[in-house]
């Protein structure tokens, strides 16, 4: 009699959910996850395997589940790293941890070799933006040696640094991704371009906002946090900026297509790319900022542009530098490395052939 209830309780559960995947509307994005769903597949020769795909997508109260056993990871099991990320009032931290000592130095030597190929007369900087994980209480969570990160740079680079580190708090970064909010870095825009000899230039910024912003990390929890707002700083003067990508051509600014997809952060810019030409229209004196950047860079660029006619992008994790080196015009050029921790201790991932 048990087996038998046993048996008909699994067949309700199975049946059930069954049935409830097939009145509820199919999925096209999952935002727990960060991807694409699969949909119902063509009749083909991979139609079962692509079916099993499919139902595992479009299972009903599939978020429900996700979200129940990142609460048992870290509620019972204790496990506060789950996933490599640390979720602490609703911030989630992604883990940079351990120190890489020998990729901070290749970074560093990879740096050297771009310095040795500018001009005497070039102005070159760089400043290293600190990922989450900096903010976290090293007596509770594990985080890498930052100190040493920073001084083994310092100690190898061969330009002038700008520290930004003091002018940044955890209440600069999104709640659920990794990276700094754009209406807070103002300062951080005004340090930058002081220590470039740029004189500082108020602009008349207006706030938009989109509201529904779930970060990459907010994947990695599994736990249903509330979104951030993400804000972005308009003004009239990008109307007559020009932005040209390798990839695609011309582009605004801001993409605000982009807010309605998987990362509404690639409003800024249009997200990643190999190589970007910013023309400021608004200006006419030739000046040129070349920078050698990281994603972090998309949000705080737009706040560069009335310093400069020219702005160039590189995005050296995309492009290798031996392709960009002969396309690049060094002659009255500041040069600016802008580059987070988290690419720092990884530094494989950039394309420099030394």
């Amino acid at each position: 009699m048990k087996n038998k209830i046993i048996t008909i309780l699994f067949i309700i559960i199975i049946f059930g959910f069954g049935f409830m995947g097939i009145i509820f509307k199919d999925k096209e994005v999952s935002i727990f996850e960060r991807r694409k769903l699969a949909s119902f597949p063509i009749f083909n020769r991979d139609f079962t395997e692509n079916l099993d795909a499919y139902l595992l997508d479009q299972f009903a109260f599939r978020n429900e589940f996700i979200n129940f056993n990142s609460i048992i990871n870290r509620k019972v099991l204790n496990k506060i790293d789950n996933k490599d990320v640390y979720v602490i009032e609703d911030n989630i931290y992604e883990k940079n941890y351990p120190l890489n000592k020998e990729k901070v130095l290749k970074f560093a030597e990879k740096t050297n070799y771009i310095i040795s190929k500018c001009k005497e007369e070039n102005r070159i900087y760089y400043s290293i933006i600190p990922d989450k994980a900096y903010f976290l209480d090293e007596n509770k969570y594990l985080k890498l040696d930052y100190n040493q990160l920073y001084n083994l740079v310092n100690n190898n680079v061969n330009a002038k640094y700008i520290d930004i580190t003091n002018d940044l708090n955890i209440e600069d970064y999104y709640r659920t991704d990794i990276h700094w909010k754009q209406e807070n870095l103002q300062k951080v825009s005004k340090i930058i371009m002081e220590n470039i000899d740029q004189k500082y230039k108020y602009e008349n910024y207006k706030e938009k906002e989109y509201n529904n912003f779930y970060g990459a990390s907010y994947s990695k929890a599994g736990l249903k946090i509330e979104p951030d707002k993400l804000k972005y700083l308009y003004s009239n003067g990008f109307e007559n900026v020009e932005v040209k990508h390798l990839e695609y051509g011309y582009k605004k600014v801001y993409d605000e297509e982009k807010l309605e997809a998987v990362d509404s952060y690639d409003v800024f810019l249009s997200g990643p790319s190999s190589y970007i030409e910013i023309t400021n229209n608004n200006l006419n004196d030739n000046s040129t900022l070349i920078i050698f950047r990281d994603s972090f860079a998309s949000s705080i660029v737009p706040l560069f542009i009335p310093y400069y006619n020219n702005i160039i992008l590189i995005d050296l994790r995309y492009i290798d530098f031996e392709l960009v080196a002969e396309k690049i015009d060094l002659n009255n050029s500041d040069i600016l490395f802008l580059y987070s921790t988290l690419i720092i201790n990884n530094s494989d991932i950039l394309k420099v052939r030394i």
